[in-house]
Protein backbone atom coordinates (compact mmCIF):
# COMPACT_ATOMS: atom_id res chain seq x y z
CA UNK A 1 0.00 0.00 0.00
CA UNK A 2 1.32 3.44 -1.04
CA UNK A 3 2.48 5.86 1.28
CA UNK A 4 0.45 9.14 1.67
CA UNK A 5 1.72 12.17 3.00
CA UNK A 6 -0.02 15.21 3.70
CA UNK A 7 1.59 18.70 3.49
CA UNK A 8 -0.74 21.69 5.80
CA UNK A 9 -0.23 25.14 4.58
CA UNK A 10 -2.49 28.56 5.05
CA UNK A 11 -3.22 29.46 1.40
CA UNK A 12 -0.84 33.18 1.81
CA UNK A 13 2.38 30.50 2.84
CA UNK A 14 1.65 27.76 0.37
CA UNK A 15 1.46 30.58 -2.13
CA UNK A 16 5.10 32.06 -0.92
CA UNK A 17 6.01 28.57 -0.44
CA UNK A 18 5.46 26.91 -4.04
CA UNK A 19 8.70 25.50 -4.79
CA UNK A 20 9.38 24.25 -1.29
CA UNK A 21 5.50 22.49 -1.82
CA UNK A 22 6.92 21.21 -5.27
CA UNK A 23 10.38 20.13 -3.71
CA UNK A 24 7.95 17.65 -1.32
CA UNK A 25 6.16 16.45 -3.64
CA UNK A 26 8.96 15.34 -6.06
CA UNK A 27 10.40 13.68 -2.96
CA UNK A 28 7.97 11.39 -1.78
CA UNK A 29 6.30 10.38 -5.20
CA UNK A 30 10.60 9.90 -5.85
CA UNK A 31 10.03 7.30 -3.24
CA UNK A 32 6.36 5.84 -4.10
CA UNK A 33 4.34 7.44 -1.88
CA UNK A 34 1.44 10.01 -2.31
CA UNK A 35 1.58 13.92 -1.73
CA UNK A 36 -1.24 15.86 -1.21
CA UNK A 37 -1.29 19.63 -0.53
CA UNK A 38 -4.19 21.02 2.29
CA UNK A 39 -5.12 24.83 2.78
CA UNK A 40 -6.48 23.96 6.14
CA UNK A 41 -7.73 28.52 6.13
CA UNK A 42 -11.36 27.55 6.14
CA UNK A 43 -11.46 24.34 7.82
CA UNK A 44 -11.91 23.39 11.38
CA UNK A 45 -9.61 21.07 13.00
CA UNK A 46 -12.35 18.30 12.81
CA UNK A 47 -12.66 18.44 9.40
CA UNK A 48 -9.16 18.72 8.92
CA UNK A 49 -8.99 15.45 10.74
CA UNK A 50 -11.87 13.70 8.35
CA UNK A 51 -9.69 14.80 5.39
CA UNK A 52 -6.18 13.58 6.88
CA UNK A 53 -7.73 9.76 8.16
CA UNK A 54 -5.57 7.27 6.91
CA UNK A 55 -2.23 9.59 6.41
CA UNK A 56 0.84 8.17 7.06
CA UNK A 57 2.92 11.42 7.17
CA UNK A 58 1.32 14.96 8.14
CA UNK A 59 3.62 17.92 7.61
CA UNK A 60 2.60 21.23 9.54
CA UNK A 61 3.34 24.09 8.14
CA UNK A 62 1.22 25.91 9.47
CA UNK A 63 2.76 27.46 13.21
CA UNK A 64 -0.80 25.95 14.45
CA UNK A 65 0.76 24.32 17.77
CA UNK A 66 -3.45 23.74 18.69
CA UNK A 67 -4.53 22.10 15.17
CA UNK A 68 -1.24 19.99 15.45
CA UNK A 69 -1.87 18.72 19.05
CA UNK A 70 -5.43 17.84 17.89
CA UNK A 71 -4.13 15.47 15.39
CA UNK A 72 -1.62 14.00 17.30
CA UNK A 73 -4.43 13.22 20.04
CA UNK A 74 -6.35 11.33 17.03
CA UNK A 75 -3.28 9.17 16.47
CA UNK A 76 -2.10 10.83 13.69
CA UNK A 77 2.14 11.45 12.65
CA UNK A 78 2.91 15.08 12.73
CA UNK A 79 6.00 16.95 11.76
CA UNK A 80 7.19 18.85 12.98
CA UNK A 81 5.72 17.50 16.60
CA UNK A 82 3.54 19.59 18.69
CA UNK A 83 6.17 20.94 21.29
CA UNK A 84 8.39 21.93 18.74
CA UNK A 85 5.49 23.60 16.98
CA UNK A 86 4.46 25.40 20.60
CA UNK A 87 8.17 26.46 21.75
CA UNK A 88 9.37 27.70 18.70
CA UNK A 89 6.39 30.26 17.72
CA UNK A 90 6.46 31.90 21.59
CA UNK A 91 10.04 33.37 22.01
CA UNK A 92 9.38 33.65 25.56
CA UNK A 93 8.54 29.74 25.65
CA UNK A 94 11.84 29.50 24.06
CA UNK A 95 13.55 31.41 26.29
CA UNK A 96 12.25 29.46 29.36
CA UNK A 97 13.00 26.15 28.23
CA UNK A 98 16.33 26.75 26.58
CA UNK A 99 18.07 29.73 29.10
CA UNK A 100 19.29 27.61 31.51
CA UNK A 101 20.87 24.74 29.00
CA UNK A 102 22.42 27.44 26.07
CA UNK A 103 23.45 31.13 26.09
CA UNK A 104 20.95 33.51 25.33
CA UNK A 105 19.70 37.19 25.67
CA UNK A 106 17.70 38.10 28.87
CA UNK A 107 14.07 38.11 27.24
CA UNK A 108 11.48 39.24 28.82
CA UNK A 109 7.49 40.16 28.71
CA UNK A 110 6.70 43.48 27.13
CA UNK A 111 4.37 45.16 29.69
CA UNK A 112 2.86 49.26 30.67
CA UNK A 113 6.32 50.37 31.50
CA UNK A 114 9.74 49.79 29.30
CA UNK A 115 11.70 46.62 30.70
CA UNK A 116 14.85 47.43 30.04
CA UNK A 117 17.43 49.89 29.70
CA UNK A 118 17.60 51.58 26.35
CA UNK A 119 18.28 50.73 23.76
CA UNK A 120 16.56 47.26 23.36
CA UNK A 121 14.55 45.30 21.26
CA UNK A 122 10.92 44.67 21.34
CA UNK A 123 9.34 41.95 18.98
CA UNK A 124 6.10 40.11 18.76
CA UNK A 125 6.40 37.15 20.72
CA UNK A 126 5.00 34.59 17.95
CA UNK A 127 6.85 36.55 15.56
CA UNK A 128 8.94 35.40 12.49
CA UNK A 129 10.50 36.51 9.59
CA UNK A 130 11.66 39.78 11.08
CA UNK A 131 8.32 41.09 11.00
CA UNK A 132 7.33 43.59 14.14
CA UNK A 133 10.88 43.42 15.58
CA UNK A 134 11.83 46.90 16.42
CA UNK A 135 14.92 48.94 17.62
CA UNK A 136 13.05 50.92 20.95
CA UNK A 137 15.80 53.61 21.90
CA UNK A 138 12.76 56.09 23.68
CA UNK A 139 9.75 55.66 25.92
CA UNK A 140 7.95 57.25 22.71
CA UNK A 141 9.44 54.48 20.69
CA UNK A 142 8.20 51.91 23.10
CA UNK A 143 4.68 53.56 23.47
CA UNK A 144 4.88 53.55 19.66
CA UNK A 145 5.55 50.03 19.23
CA UNK A 146 2.92 48.98 22.08
CA UNK A 147 0.22 51.10 20.26
CA UNK A 148 0.82 48.93 17.09
CA UNK A 149 1.36 45.49 18.31
CA UNK A 150 -1.08 44.74 21.12
CA UNK A 151 -0.25 41.05 20.54
CA UNK A 152 1.84 39.41 23.23
CA UNK A 153 5.52 40.78 22.71
CA UNK A 154 8.57 40.44 24.37
CA UNK A 155 12.06 42.50 24.75
CA UNK A 156 15.67 41.83 25.01
CA UNK A 157 19.08 43.47 25.20
CA UNK A 158 20.72 44.59 22.32
CA UNK A 159 23.34 41.95 20.80
CA UNK A 160 27.12 43.77 20.31
CA UNK A 161 26.65 42.64 16.41
CA UNK A 162 23.95 43.86 14.98
CA UNK A 163 23.13 42.83 11.34
CA UNK A 164 24.58 39.62 11.25
CA UNK A 165 23.07 35.69 12.48
CA UNK A 166 23.75 32.43 11.77
CA UNK A 167 20.95 30.37 10.61
CA UNK A 168 21.39 26.31 11.67
CA UNK A 169 18.95 24.20 8.99
CA UNK A 170 18.40 20.71 11.27
CA UNK A 171 16.48 17.51 9.99
CA UNK A 172 16.22 14.71 11.95
CA UNK A 173 17.92 16.55 15.14
CA UNK A 174 21.22 16.91 13.15
CA UNK A 175 22.65 19.99 11.93
CA UNK A 176 22.32 20.01 7.80
CA UNK A 177 23.76 23.29 6.35
CA UNK A 178 23.83 27.04 7.63
CA UNK A 179 24.02 30.42 6.09
CA UNK A 180 25.22 33.68 7.61
CA UNK A 181 23.12 36.19 7.22
CA UNK A 182 24.25 39.85 7.05
CA UNK A 183 23.06 43.60 6.59
CA UNK A 184 24.73 46.64 6.16
CA UNK A 185 21.31 48.44 6.32
CA UNK A 186 19.65 47.04 9.25
CA UNK A 187 19.88 45.80 12.63
CA UNK A 188 18.00 42.95 11.46
CA UNK A 189 19.78 40.38 8.89
CA UNK A 190 16.63 38.62 7.59
CA UNK A 191 16.86 37.17 4.09
CA UNK A 192 13.44 38.51 3.51
CA UNK A 193 13.89 42.23 4.43
CA UNK A 194 16.77 42.27 2.12
CA UNK A 195 19.89 40.74 4.19
CA UNK A 196 22.48 38.88 2.56
CA UNK A 197 22.81 34.62 2.89
CA UNK A 198 26.51 33.11 2.95
CA UNK A 199 26.26 29.53 2.57
CA UNK A 200 28.30 27.71 5.51
CA UNK A 201 28.74 23.86 4.86
CA UNK A 202 27.54 21.44 8.20
CA UNK A 203 31.45 21.11 8.90
CA UNK A 204 31.49 24.57 8.51
CA UNK A 205 29.53 25.62 11.79
CA UNK A 206 31.32 27.28 14.35
CA UNK A 207 31.99 25.09 17.29
CA UNK A 208 30.43 26.72 20.20
CA UNK A 209 27.26 27.63 17.92
CA UNK A 210 27.29 24.01 17.19
CA UNK A 211 26.84 23.15 20.51
CA UNK A 212 24.20 25.27 21.32
CA UNK A 213 22.20 23.43 17.92
CA UNK A 214 22.76 19.89 19.90
CA UNK A 215 21.43 21.51 23.29
CA UNK A 216 18.22 22.37 21.47
CA UNK A 217 17.99 19.15 19.50
CA UNK A 218 18.32 17.26 23.14
CA UNK A 219 15.67 19.43 24.27
CA UNK A 220 13.06 19.25 21.69
CA UNK A 221 12.82 17.24 18.62
CA UNK A 222 13.87 19.03 15.60
CA UNK A 223 12.37 17.32 12.20
CA UNK A 224 12.81 20.33 9.65
CA UNK A 225 13.42 23.36 11.66
CA UNK A 226 16.47 26.75 11.61
CA UNK A 227 17.94 27.37 14.87
CA UNK A 228 19.43 31.05 14.75
CA UNK A 229 22.08 32.12 16.76
CA UNK A 230 24.25 35.17 16.87
CA UNK A 231 27.67 35.91 17.58
CA UNK A 232 27.96 37.99 21.12
CA UNK A 233 30.50 39.11 23.77
CA UNK A 234 32.99 36.77 21.51
CA UNK A 235 31.03 33.59 21.53
CA UNK A 236 27.66 32.57 20.00
CA UNK A 237 23.69 33.48 22.00
CA UNK A 238 20.77 31.41 20.86
CA UNK A 239 18.14 33.99 19.21
CA UNK A 240 15.37 31.59 18.76
CA UNK A 241 14.00 28.66 16.72
CA UNK A 242 12.06 29.24 13.10
CA UNK A 243 8.91 26.58 12.47
CA UNK A 244 8.30 26.21 10.05
CA UNK A 245 11.72 27.35 8.53
CA UNK A 246 11.87 28.89 5.26
CA UNK A 247 14.22 27.38 2.52
CA UNK A 248 14.87 29.91 -0.36
CA UNK A 249 18.18 30.89 1.14
CA UNK A 250 19.03 27.11 0.71
CA UNK A 251 17.93 26.94 -2.58
CA UNK A 252 19.13 29.70 -4.18
CA UNK A 253 23.05 28.51 -3.14
CA UNK A 254 22.23 25.54 -4.16
CA UNK A 255 23.70 23.94 -0.59
CA UNK A 256 20.51 21.63 0.52
CA UNK A 257 17.28 20.30 -0.75
CA UNK A 258 15.48 20.89 2.27
CA UNK A 259 12.58 19.04 1.46
CA UNK A 260 13.92 15.81 0.08
CA UNK A 261 16.20 15.65 3.40
CA UNK A 262 13.13 16.00 5.42
CA UNK A 263 10.99 13.15 3.32
CA UNK A 264 13.62 10.70 3.55
CA UNK A 265 13.82 11.09 7.21
CA UNK A 266 10.58 10.62 7.50
CA UNK A 267 9.87 7.78 5.42
CA UNK A 268 13.16 6.01 7.08
CA UNK A 269 11.63 6.71 10.59
CA UNK A 270 8.50 5.27 10.11
CA UNK A 271 9.93 2.40 7.89
CA UNK A 272 8.78 3.15 4.56
CA UNK A 273 12.27 2.89 2.70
Amino acid sequence: MLSRAAILYTRADAERSRVLVRKYFAAFCAHGAVPELMIVDRLSPGSVLAALRGADFIINRTRDAELASFLENAGLFVSNPTVLTRTANDKLATYGLLHGAVPMLETVLCGDRPPLPFPFVAKPAAGHGGSGVSMIKSAADYAAYRATHPEKSVCQPLCDTLGRDMRVYVIGGRPAAAVMRESDTDFRSNFSLGGRAVPISADGIPKAALEIVGRVCEALPLDYAGVDVMPHAGGWVLNEIEDPVGARMLYINGLLDPAAAHAEYLLRLRGRI
